[in-house]
């Protein structure tokens, strides 16, 4: 799944995702490439290009993983195979 964003179009990242639905949260260990330096551990996912928030990272309760919890109609996705 390409990710990106909803306001100047650019690529944030391209995604693995499980299952039917609607992208609400992105696992962080689910990214296969990002657009966005995950190595320095950001606390929001912004668009490299208009700074737009796309998401804000937190832990799942009872996992211990930490996602992107994604605003809603501030992104675009689109489907691979």
């Amino acid at each position: 799944m390409l990710v990106s964003c909803g306001y100047c179009k650019a690529h944030i990242a391209k995604y693995q995702k499980l299952g039917k639905g609607n992208l609400l949260r992105m696992h962080i260990d689910r990214i296969i490439e990002s657009s966005i330096d995950l190595s320095k551990d950001p606390k929001v996912l912004t668009c490299p290009d208009c700074n737009a928030q796309l998401g804000v990272r937190m832990v799942l309760k009872g996992r211990d993983k930490e996602v992107f919890n994604m605003l809603r109609s501030t992104y675009n996705t689109k489907r691979i195979d």
